[in-house]
């Protein structure tokens, strides 16, 4: 296939449509203040389909000094797991609306806490800012829960994040989270073939100008250095071995497939329990929009597998 607009069978009219949209939507501005206005308007929008579609409590505060949105379902917390979500946006927009539009859905389909993490951004503060903010929150919680009842999950940039924060906490000599689950991202650099490929498959990143910013160019990591295991895990096995089991979900048309691909296989040299779902004919962050018979079928896949591995 070399239209980008065609679908396999097994790709919904939902999915296939809202892409087609997604083509078309106006592309984001380049300055910052205006890039954060852009996307809150557009997260706010998913929350609000994700809020018709599932009953959840929602609080907002501080935990251990960190801004927090802990999310409930409706009818109470059934499960003894608690979730921390870190929401993606480049490390420098995502928060408020956007670091609700997993948690909301996940909460109710896994009848589960969520705790999603307001963390610092770019470029007021770099890394590890945040990973500091996310090991905060989970030092807090093991005062209360063992860490085989915690689970950690991100997208994109909130994926990179939550494998630089299980780096940093087996570092650190603590108990490592009962299990994780990596959307759309890894702890690796964002690479490959798929970087390539999405230039043709996805419109709107051609209208971008087609070529992604390396992990240099990103202003958290302005004075990281790529080589560091806190940094990039995902190229260091001996930090990838202290890993729980891991979950790693991707698309077929998402720039940082080849990466969390790649993520997933030296999981699983280094002899951890690792899974992986690739979505077809979708792309990058699909799930956050409800609407997507797919993005129900993630919900459920992610709550099946913390079930399975948190008690």
């Amino acid at each position: 296939m070399t239209d980008a607009g065609q679908f396999a069978a097994w790709v919904s009219d939902e999915a296939k449509a809202l892409f087609l949209e997604h083509a078309k939507a106006p592309v984001p501005p380049t300055d910052l203040a205006e890039l954060r206005e852009f996307y809150d308007v557009y997260n706010r929008g998913l929350l609000a389909k994700a809020l018709d579609r599932y009953a959840v409590t929602i609080v907002e505060g501080e935990l251990a000094g960190v801004g927090i949105h802990d999310v409930a379902p409706a009818g109470g917390v059934k499960s003894p797991m608690t979730l921390i979500c870190l929401h993606g946006g480049g490390f420098m927009w995502g928060d408020g609306a956007g670091a609700l539009l997993e948690a909301v859905p996940i909460a109710a389909v896994a009848d589960a806490r969520v705790i999603a993490v307001d963390y610092r951004m770019a470029p007021d503060h770099i890394f590890p800012a945040a990973v500091d903010d996310i090991l905060a929150v989970y030092t807090a919680l093991l005062e209360t829960q063992e860490p085989g009842s915690i689970g950690i999950f991100g997208c994109s940039a909130g994926a990179m994040l939550a494998s630089e924060a299980v780096a940093r906490i087996a570092a650190e000599q603590l108990p490592v989270p009962g299990a994780i689950a990596l959307f759309h991202g890894a702890g690796l650099e964002f690479d490959g073939d798929s970087v390539l490929a999405a230039q043709i498959l996805d419109p709107k990143l051609a209208q971008q100008g087609g070529a992604l910013p390396k992990m240099e160019d990103f202003a958290y990591f302005a004075r990281a250095d790529a080589n560091d295991p806190l940094v990039l895990p995902g190229r260091h096995p001996g930090c990838l071995a202290h890993f729980p089991p891991t979950l790693l979900v991707t698309a077929m048309r998402d720039f940082a497939a080849s990466a969390v691909s790649v993520m997933h296989r030296r999981l699983l040299a280094a002899g951890v329990d690792a899974s992986f779902v690739l979505f077809d004919g979708l792309w990058h962050a699909h799930h956050m929009d409800v609407d997507l018979p797919e993005s129900r079928e993630t919900y459920d896949i992610v709550a099946r597998f913390f079930r399975k591995h948190l008690r």
